[in-house]
C-alpha cells in the first residue's frame, strides 16, 4: 500500500473548478491526467473518502487466498479503482469513470446488498464496463452482524 501524501500535494494536481459535487465531497479533474479524478471532502470529517479508501483495500484482499477463505476476483472489478489517500483523508484520488446514458442499465445483482447508494449517478463506465464510483455508502449493519451471514 501506498503511502499517503500531503494534502498540499493533490492541491496542486487540481485542474481548476469542480466537475461534480455531491453531498459532502467535490470532484476535481487532476492536472495531465484524464485517467483519474480526485475527490475532496466538504465536511471536517472525512469519512467518505476513508470509507471508500478502506473498501477499496479490503476488495484487493479479497482477491488473495487468505487462510483458506474462497477468493472473490470479480467483485473489485466492480468498484472503481482507488489509487491514493492523503494523509488527513481529505483528498482520494480515483479511477475517472464517464457518466451512464440513458440507454445504460446497471445489473444491480452482481453488486453487494451492502452497498446502499443505488442512484444512478453514483454508476459510471470505463468502455461498456460499469463500475461503481461512489461507494462510500456502505450498510455496515449488515456487513458486520454476524447473526446476518448464512453458513452453507
Amino acid at each position: 500500500m501506498l503511502q499517503p501524501k500531503p494534502d498540499t500535494y493533490f492541491e496542486n494536481l487540481l485542474d481548476g473548478e469542480a466537475i461534480a459535487e455531491g453531498t459532502t465531497r467535490r470532484v476535481y479533474a487532476v492536472k495531465g491526467r484524464g485517467d483519474v479524478v480526485i475527490k475532496k471532502t466538504k465536511t471536517p470529517w472525512p469519512g467518505t473518502n476513508i470509507i471508500e479508501w478502506t473498501v477499496w483495500n479490503a476488495l484487493q484482499q479479497m482477491g488473495e487466498d487468505i487462510l483458506g477463505n474462497n477468493p472473490n476476483l470479480d467483485l473489485k472489478n466492480l468498484f472503481a479503482t482507488c489509487l491514493e489517500i492523503s494523509e488527513t483523508g481529505r483528498f482520494l484520488m480515483m479511477e475517472r469513470l464517464t457518466a451512464l446514458d440513458q440507454s445504460d442499465r446497471v445489473e444491480m445483482a452482481k453488486f453487494p446488498d451492502w452497498l446502499n447508494d443505488k442512484k444512478p449517478n453514483a454508476f459510471g463506465k470505463v468502455g461498456d464496463k460499469i463500475k461503481v464510483m461512489d461507494y462510500a455508502g456502505v450498510d455496515f449493519y449488515a456487513v458486520l452482524n454476524p447473526k446476518n451471514r448464512s453458513f452453507f
